[in-house]
């Protein structure tokens, strides 16, 4: 009996334990299904989609369709949102942002499409004078509609935009999620790898970005100023570059705002291939607006500091601030294109910078209503199918190669053969090109329909290219042209009517592997430590060469250009760039690119832009023009004619900016060192005596940013060694540019 009864009670034990762990399990299961952000919980899935769906798969009861959809795309543009500014960390965000931003442009400008006689379309080409008109006349409108309300106030009207400071909170709330990542819609514009024709208009457009970070001074950098604003109601309101800053204790949950953030950073994150886009969304960006002037006006009637908004009903000033440099910059571009490419080329330029401007425009007029941009997008199936299709032209290539030179045949504006050019088509970004072309290139396509599509019709019996696919392979090409529909095929290039774009032959540049800090790319053997370095030298004084002796130009030339990635993208994200090192590193960028000395009064459109105040990139081009040398399109043309293994080093190290920042560091001193023998080596015939001396002081002003640098890093930290590990592999790579020419 003892023992039967010992084994009862075993047994309940057994059973209760069993219970508790059940009980337990269900609790974390509904915990976890109802934690608000899956970043949150986990980040190992970046399927944005899949994501929404495990989170949000039923809709909580007493929830309308309409509810339902808005709260799933708003925590869509939440996880995307940190996933864009984290970018290093989550790469393959990228693919899925490039089509959230054809998708959400193509919704706006069909909607802008259906009254063009009241928006910008209504200048059907492009006019200097009628754009400016334009934009006086959207300024007239909006300074119109402030002086009635400045009228209804002074007769004793009441607050409009909030009636007290907890209405006032609220609405910062809203409206925090754009204003935490303010200026980054230009935040992508600064690469040393965009064409060089380009760079005084991308000078001019990037110095709205920097103005919009203070020009790298922490008291006037535009997201601190909001945060501090904010903080009177969140102390503890965490960094926009965060996790945290997702989470729903802080209130900021509203879908308009959080999409109009994440169109901001889209919008940027493709310079190469959207440029017009960019400039013309800065150019509505930075126009007046009444909200903006009516919360200058009432937050201090609230006890609420409004300085954030005062700063940009003046900084955005349409004769000298941001408007009036962001017209200019679309002229120039304009012009640019016209002198190059062909007045038709123009005409396309135009329409893509209108398509940018309405882009802006009409995140503030969608409201807070819901775009159904998940459904949209969440279609794996189709990117099987794409990428299957893609690997059957892949794997036909090298049988067909030449096979179509004779072809008249054309996919956009390039031939077939060219398209289907074995070298170029192992480039993934050529593949995507191909791809879109070829989706949207009627007859040979008509999207949802392969029974019509010439393509189809020409690999099947009767047709020129029967036997070229096998049954298989034509299945899967008629699969993928009748999965075509509006969200594969965009309507922003049926807007822009398709052209394709300039492309150069790329090297590969792979910043996908994350289980490396690249140690191994940084050379060998012994890494010195700080002790190692001489402490009784000039800051700069280090030896390197005698540039007395020609130096080598086939590895001083691509060392001297590519030198400007290695910090270009650590400010994308604003919100990483309001501490010490981040505002250093904007200064330093800016001394790189040429920018007079910082003022607590920004220079506006009297900013110097000759190329007598040209920055690394400039002095490299007088280099090449004195050595009576061709002056290459790009970085990547200059890699044609001078390869570099480091150069394309120091590329891969500068695409994981956060990850590689004390190499990074390390290499831009030595890199220091090199710009000022550059600048002491009047008799070398580098550079003219007056660019020495202009060098020389942009190298004494790169140095001290560096310096606030270090000094910012705590003693210990790891990245004191990756300084020094950088700055000696990238002093004997330096080193080579001195021997005996070849």
């Amino acid at each position: 009996m003892a023992l039967e009864f010992d084994l009862v009670i075993e047994n309940r034990h057994v059973a209760f334990s069993s219970i508790l762990i059940l009980i337990g399990t269900c609790i974390t299961i509904i915990v976890y299904l109802r934690n608000p952000n899956p970043l949150l919980r986990s980040e190992r899935s970046n399927d944005l989609f899949a994501q929404g769906r495990k989170r949000l798969k039923e809709p909580p009861a007493a929830t309308t369709n309409a509810e339902w959809t808005s709260m799933r795309e708003l925590e869509f543009y939440k996880e995307l949102y940190f996933k864009l500014q984290n970018l290093e960390e989550h790469t393959d965000t990228v693919p899925i942002a490039r089509r959230a931003f054809l998708v959400l442009v193509s919704q706006a400008l069909e909607d802008y499409g259906k009254a063009p006689n009241t928006n910008i379309l209504s200048i059907e080409h492009f006019d200097k004078n009628e754009l400016a008109c334009f934009l006086q006349s959207h300024q007239d409108k909006v300074t119109s509609q402030y002086r009635r309300y400045i009228s209804r106030r002074q007769s004793g009207g009441p607050c409009e935009l909030f009636q007290d400071q907890q209405a006032a909170g609220d609405w910062l709330r809203e409206i925090a999620p754009l204003k935490l990542v303010d200026g980054a819609w230009l935040g992508h514009l600064n690469k040393i790898t965009m064409p060089f024709s380009l760079r005084q208009i991308m000078r001019q457009t990037w110095q709205v970005f920097t103005e919009e970070l203070g020009n790298g001074n922490r008291d006037q950098h535009h997201v601190k100023i909001f945060e501090d604003l904010l903080r009177g109601f969140e102390p503890d309101l965490p960094s926009p570059t965060t996790t945290a800053i997702l989470h729903p204790r802080y209130k900021l949950g509203n879908l308009k705002y959080w999409r109009a953030a994440v169109a901001q950073i889209l919008v940027s994150l493709f310079p190469h291939d959207f440029l017009p886009e960019i400039l013309g969304f800065n150019m509505h960006f930075e126009s007046l607006q009444l909200d903006t002037m009516q919360a200058a006006k009432e937050l201090p009637e609230v006890g609420l500091n409004a300085y954030y908004f005062l700063l940009h009903v003046s900084i955005d000033n349409g004769h000298s601030g941001h408007a009036a440099m962001a017209m200019e910059s679309v002229a120039d571009y304009i012009r640019h294109i016209a002198d190059a490419e062909g007045e038709v080329a123009a005409e396309v330029a135009w329409k893509r910078i209108q398509a940018g401007y309405i882009f802006s425009e009409w995140q503030f007029q969608k409201g807070s209503q819901a775009t159904n941009i998940i459904e949209r997008l969440d279609d794996a199936s189709n990117d099987r199918l794409e990428s299957k299709v893609l690997a059957i032209f892949g794997s036909k290539i090298q049988a067909a190669h030449r096979l179509h030179c004779g072809s008249r045949v054309k996919i956009g504006r390039r031939s077939l053969s060219d398209w289907l050019d074995p070298e170029a088509f192992l480039d993934e970004e050529w593949q995507r090109e191909f791809i879109r072309s070829l989706s949207t290139s009627k007859p040979w396509i008509y999207p949802g329909d392969s029974r019509r599509s010439k393509l189809a019709q020409e690999f099947r019996w009767g047709g020129r290219m029967y036997g070229a696919f096998t049954k298989s392979e034509l299945e899967t090409l008629e699969l993928w042209i009748n999965s075509l529909d509006y969200a594969r095929t965009p309507f922003y290039y049926s807007f822009i009517e398709p052209i394709t774009h300039s492309w150069h032959q790329r090297p590969k540049i792979s910043n996908t592997d994350k289980s490396s800090n690249f140690g191994l790319a940084l050379g060998s053997g012994s890494i010195e430590t700080a002790s190692s370095l001489p402490k009784d030298q000039d800051p700069l004084g280090k030896y390197l060469g005698d540039l007395s002796t020609n130096p080598n130009l086939s590895f001083l030339l691509p060392l001297w250009f590519t030198q400007c990635c290695l910090l270009e993208s650590y400010v994308y994200a604003p919100g990483r760039t309001t501490d010490k090192i981040g505002c250093a590193v904007v200064r330093f960028l800016r001394a790189q690119s040429g920018f007079e000395t910082e003022d607590l009064v920004v220079t506006g459109t009297d900013e110097p832009r000759t190329t007598e105040n040209g920055g690394i990139v400039e002095f490299g081009l007088e280099i090449i023009r004195h050595a009576s040398l061709p002056i290459p399109q790009d970085l990547y043309s200059l890699f044609s004619r001078w390869p570099s293994d480091f150069a394309m080093t120091m590329l891969k190290l500068a695409s994981s900016p956060i990850r590689n920042f004390g190499i990074l560091l390390g290499m831009s001193m030595a890199f220091l060192e090199l710009q000022e023998m550059v600048s002491e080596s009047t008799n070398s015939g580098l550079l003219c005596p007056k660019s020495s001396e202009r060098l020389a002081l942009l190298v004494r002003r790169q140095y001290q940013c560096l310096q606030v640098c270090l000094q910012e890093i705590p003693p210990g930290d790891t990245r004191h060694v990756d300084f020094h590990r950088g700055y000696d592999t990238a002093k004997v790579e330096i080193n080579k540019c001195f021997g005996p020419t070849v």
